[in-house]
């Protein structure tokens, strides 16, 4: 199979799909963006107006506000990209689609940078609190931050939390179950409850300032639309090497993000606390 016969649409919709049913930034951020991403350094805007005040009815005359414009401007300023070198090219395209195939591989790469970055963002939540968690306190601890969002007048069908592995095992010790969704595509993974009255999607990439052994974790939860992520797959292409008989592939994703409602974020610091009695 020649260069030329390589397609790329095949490789980014291939990519595109397992970042949608694994990017946990695409499950618990704003995607309403207005603009069209063409290339790195591009913005887009997530329209908003303020909210209306509430004023007591007398009988007689009403006064008409106007409303502000609560728009904000996200900047694309996140690149990442895959490069590498196959013998058959045409082996490799046709193993697109499988599980485990290069196309899936480098998703599941760029997945990881892009969700590292949003919670990267964990230092901007208006709303903090820390706890040693074990199984004996999870539910207590967790249940304190669902009330820190509540009284912010963020409902539980819309509220998200994002947590480590660790912090998983502690819930599973002390009796919730988690499930797998594959996703709209069927390419994901990902595993989330919504057992505890909102969901809570589990990452790796949530940050950890601490060894792995002994993990201190920024778990952020929040409502749905306080942080804005906009990304598209801008190249995907095949290039045939000089030096080599082999071909290359490469892709570039570009991607932004920012915390738009620190009001309605909260981030708990969240230090593994060793289980004296299972």
């Amino acid at each position: 199979m020649s260069v030329s016969n390589f397609i790329p649409q095949i490789w980014s919709t291939k990519i595109l799909r397992t970042l949608e049913d694994n990017l946990v930034a695409k499950r618990v951020c704003t995607l309403e963006a207005e603009g069209e991403i063409k290339k790195f350094g591009d913005t887009v805007i997530f329209n908003g107006l303020s909210d209306p005040t509430i004023n007591s009815y007398t009988g007689s005359t009403i006064t008409y506000e106007g409303l502000q414009d609560a728009s904000q401007v996200l900047l694309i300023n996140q690149q990442q990209y895959f490069a590498f070198k196959v013998t058959d090219i045409e082996k490799a395209q046709a193993n697109v689609d499988l599980k485990g195939s290069q196309a899936s591989r480098a998703a599941y790469k760029l997945q990881q940078a892009a969700d590292s970055f949003i919670m990267g963002l964990h230092g901007q939540a208006g709303l903090t609190s820390s706890a040693t968690v074990t199984s004996a306190n999870i539910f207590s601890t967790i249940g304190e931050i669902q009330q820190s969002l509540a009284q912010v007048n963020v409902s539980d069908a819309d509220m998200f939390m994002i947590i480590p592995p660790w912090v998983r095992l502690k819930l599973e010790l002390a009796g919730v179950k988690f499930q797998i969704n594959n996703g709209v595509n069927g390419t994901g993974g990902l595993s989330w409850t919504d057992a505890l009255g909102f969901d809570i999607y589990v990452t790796n990439q949530v940050v950890n300032t601490n060894t792995i052994a002994s993990p201190v974790s920024k778990v952020m939860a929040g409502a749905y639309n306080s942080i804005a992520f906009a990304s598209q797959i801008m190249e995907t292409e095949s290039v045939r090497l000089i030096d080599t008989f082999d071909t290359a592939i490469r892709g570039l994703h570009v991607y932004g993000g920012k915390v738009i409602s620190p009001n309605l974020l909260h981030t708990s610091t969240l230090t593994y606390g060793a289980e004296t009695t299972i």
